[in-house]
């Protein structure tokens, strides 16, 4: 017989719900969920601590820096300046997943969570100030000259790369919900043995804290203190598009929302945001 519904035959569902022979459903044992710091599920990282009034969290090694932030931010509601700091990532990742190639024991890998008052239209700033954070600190310990490339580079005095930067901004309703802002610096490449590292991690902190505290006022002080240590200015580059395309001009700028100002031969400014941005070169 059927229920006159769905055509299922309920005497069918009876008698097999009495048939004892039947084989019942083996039970599974949920299985813990990968801890990417490499502790056990559940437990605190084996290395807390409060470095110049920020929460530090420091792991032998990490998928990312950046994975292990991210998780902290939305899992745990961490506070604002609430860091990570690993000796070694298994996927180092920069901005466009560009590998970061420099050996574990040469490099500083640090993440921070920000939650700067910016609007939707400034997010980019969160790219300069992290970079700019970055060059001053390696500056500040490594003592020679540091420059910035835009968005996301760390130079020598030589131009030769020392650092690199990625910000992961999550938006909200017409704000900045919060960031996550990845730094790595070649500590081979500044000079730097391992020794060095928590210097370098409080005077990036103390100095991301600087400019974050400017932003209360807008972005015009950050755009103007990365212009001033950005060596690409003035230089002529050929830039590759996203999705396709590219354009040639001389950097003249960078204005309060991130976007590098480019002259074209003809005279006109032309205002790239880094998300159109895959590549450049000095030409």
């Amino acid at each position: 017989m059927t229920d006159g519904t769905d055509g299922t035959d309920e005497t069918a569902i009876d008698e097999a719900a009495a048939d004892e022979t039947v084989t019942p459903v083996p039970r599974v044992t949920p299985v813990p969920a990968y801890n990417p710091a490499g502790a056990r599920p559940g437990l605190n990282p084996a290395d807390e601590s409060q470095r110049v009034g920020h929460a530090v969290r420091s792991y032998k090694i990490a998928i990312s820096v950046g994975a292990l932030a991210q998780a902290w931010a939305r899992q745990e509601q961490a506070p604002a300046g609430a860091t990570v700091v690993a000796d070694r990532e298994v996927s180092p990742l920069g901005r466009l997943s560009t590998m970061w190639m420099v050996p574990a024991e040469q490099t500083l890998a640090m993440a921070v969570i920000v939650r700067p008052p910016l609007g939707v239209e400034d997010a980019d700033a969160v790219w300069i100030i992290g970079t700019l954070a970055a060059a001053e600190a390696a500056e500040e310990i490594a003592g020679g000259a540091t420059r910035c490339w835009w968005p996301d580079t760390v130079v020598d005095e030589k131009d030769h790369p020392v650092g690199t930067v990625k910000a992961e901004i999550q938006l909200g309703p017409g704000k900045v919900r919060s960031a996550v802002v990845t730094i790595r610096l070649d500590l081979g490449g500044l000079g730097l043995g391992a020794d060095r590292r928590e210097a370098l991690v409080d005077a990036i902190l103390t100095s991301l804290d600087r400019h974050l505290a400017t932003l209360s006022e807008g972005t015009a002080s950050v755009a103007a203190a990365f212009e001033a240590r950005c060596s690409l200015l003035g230089r002529r580059i050929k830039v590759r598009l996203l999705p396709k395309g590219e354009t040639r001009g001389i950097p003249r700028g960078v204005d309060r929302m991130g976007r590098l100002e480019i002259e074209s031969s003809s005279g006109m400014v032309e205002r790239l945001t880094i998300d159109v941005l895959r590549s450049y070169e000095v030409v």
